[in-house]
């Protein structure tokens, strides 16, 4: 794997960690920040090893030049958990994005929910580059 790669893939696990503790102390909006983190983290990981480009936050964008151009066809479990996890780059972060405070729009349900996305797109990517 390239070294580049081998870095992305390593702050994705650093992130899913960050994910977890921060939903421990109930910061579940900041939790689900950093399992976005992690799923745009591993796909790039992933686009990197295979040499080509990876830009952007939009997940569901990254899964599809996964697919283009790696040829390779994500899982269905993948692509709901790019779904779920791609609007909360913005609105886990902006008061304007989530037209009102960030933090008081998310529960533990949505930290959990977001760690188990994360932990499912982390899974995929790492056994497509082992």
């Amino acid at each position: 794997m390239r070294a580049e790669a081998r870095l992305w893939l390593e702050q994705a696990r650093r992130d899913l960690e960050a994910a977890r503790h921060l939903a421990q102390t109930r910061d579940w909006f900041a939790s689900v920040f950093w399992c976005h983190q992690v799923a745009e983290k591993a796909l790039k990981a992933l686009l990197i090893a295979s040499g080509k480009a990876a830009r952007g936050h939009n997940l569901l964008e990254l899964v599809r030049v996964v697919e283009s151009e790696l040829g390779v066809e994500p899982p269905r479990e993948v692509v709901r958990c790019a779904r779920y996890l791609n609007p909360h780059y913005m609105i886990s972060r902006y008061p304007d994005a989530a037209n009102g405070l960030p933090y008081e729009l998310y529960e533990e349900e949505d930290a959990l929910k977001a760690i188990e996305c994360a932990e499912v797109v982390l899974g995929w990517v790492e056994q497509l580059l082992q």
